[in-house]
């Protein structure tokens, strides 16, 4: 059965793929809209996400943001299979580079680079833009839960020699890697239940502190990625800038914070230049959200 699953999967991708990448872009930002009157419970998280960052606008624009965010996903998702599956040169074609030189300048000190991304625009392109580009770079990453899209969808994302750990996977190899000088890359943006609490986009969130602590073991240098649309077509502008770490720190609790904080601080420019294009259907501040309930319940009473 996973075979016959598996099939229909690539023939889709397949179909898809013959489909010029704007039309199927567009139909994809519509079937996005459409999911956004019909998906009540993503669309009051990403209306109260939206509200918490910029209550300060008119309730029209940030339904709309809310909206478009939804367009931009399903955007993403319909070119997913030109992401996949058209060639190396058609890519590249696609897209432009900023900040290479810092990446370059980073690789330069033999101790490898760690690359910290978040859910912005066609985020699959631009993980895939690293390995593409000619850079060894290994990922980690949250394994799909249907076996047949895992295998798939894993094949698709290293096709240009780009290597995937499931976060599950112990981390010796993030030694091996940076011995080898590679990139390694994560996402930054999600709620983590075992994470920190530091300001993201103004307001405290519960984040990852992996690549703070990662930074700090191994001395290496840490870059923020993030590939921004230009337009509605597909055609991107890949920005690579630096985090600076906080050389003062000297205990580990602070150092990890300042990190922290810095990483997320980072993205704020590029999230606000257009809000659009980040995912506002996560409960990226379900933290804020948990307390403000109980807080709720204390002074009102439980409902």
């Amino acid at each position: 059965m996973d075979a016959l699953k598996a099939a229909l999967l690539r023939g889709m991708f397949q179909i898809i793929n013959l489909i010029p990448v704007r039309l199927a872009g567009a139909i994809g930002a519509g079937l996005g809209r459409l999911a956004f009157y019909l998906d009540k419970r993503h669309r009051s998280i990403s209306i109260r996400n939206v509200t918490r960052i910029y209550p300060q606008q008119p309730r029209s624009w940030r339904t709309r943001i809310a909206r478009e965010s939804f367009a931009e996903l399903g955007r993403s998702m319909l070119e997913l299979p030109h992401v996949f599956l058209r060639s190396k040169e058609f890519l590249a074609s696609r897209v432009t580079v900023e900040g290479e030189d810092e990446l370059r300048a980073a690789l330069a000190g033999n101790k490898g680079v760690f690359l910290a991304a978040c859910h912005h625009g066609n985020w699959e392109l631009g993980a895939l833009m690293f390995s593409l580009l000619g850079y060894d770079i290994e990922f980690f990453y949250r394994p799909v839960r249907q076996p047949f899209v895992e295998a798939y969808i894993r094949k698709c994302r290293g096709r240009f020699g780009a290597k995937l750990h499931p976060r599950q996977e112990p981390l010796r190899w993030v030694m091996r890697a940076l011995k080898k000088q590679s990139c390694i890359g994560l996402m930054i943006d999600q709620h983590i239940g075992d994470g920190i609490p530091v300001p993201f986009l103004g307001h405290m969130a519960s984040t990852l502190t992996l690549p703070a602590v990662m930074v700090r073991k191994y001395d290496a240098p840490i870059l923020g990625v993030g590939l921004e649309r230009v337009g509605r077509g597909f055609n991107f502008s890949l920005k690579i800038w630096r985090v600076e770490t906080p050389a003062e720190c000297t205990d580990a609790e602070s150092f990890t914070y300042r990190m922290t904080r810095d990483i997320g601080k980072s993205f704020e420019p590029i999230i606000n230049l257009r809000p659009e294009m980040w995912l506002w259907s996560h409960q990226r501040w379900k933290l804020l959200e948990e307390r403000e309930k109980e807080i709720s319940e204390v002074v009102y009473g439980t409902p």
